[in-house]
């Protein structure tokens, strides 16, 4: 248990990274209900449905923390930063999803993420 503690304080942007997707996933839950609230498709079942999966995903984010300190060198907290930052990139597309449900457009945000994904192309 000491080996992951010591890991998580030798990177504390460990910890920055999973509280930006834990307030991503708080926004993505608000944009859900505000885009289901307007589109007149509120329903108990879809929304626990949707609950229950942020907290099973947060359990599984909090369970890599320790598994990682497993792995040698810096391997483990390497791979723990492109799985939380691929997590997080998840939450702010699904964020974008609803905006467009609510008749929001996200044009800005599409061409933002298209020009970096064509710029690696290019390279």
């Amino acid at each position: 248990m000491n080996d992951w503690v010591k890991m998580i304080e030798a990177e504390p942007r460990l910890l920055f990274v999973l509280s930006l997707i834990s307030v991503a996933m708080l926004l993505d839950l608000l944009t859900g209900l505000i885009a289901a609230k307007i589109l007149k498709q509120l329903s108990s079942k879809i929304g626990i449905n949707g609950l229950l999966r942020k907290i099973a995903s947060i359990l599984l984010l909090l369970f890599f923390l320790p598994v990682s300190s497993l792995i040698p060198l810096q391997i483990g907290s390497a791979l723990l930063y492109a799985f939380y930052l691929s997590f997080l990139m998840l939450e702010l597309h699904s964020i974008l999803e609803n905006y467009e449900k609510m008749g929001i457009k996200t044009i800005i945000f599409q061409k933002f993420l298209a020009y970096f994904t064509n710029k690696d192309e290019e390279e």
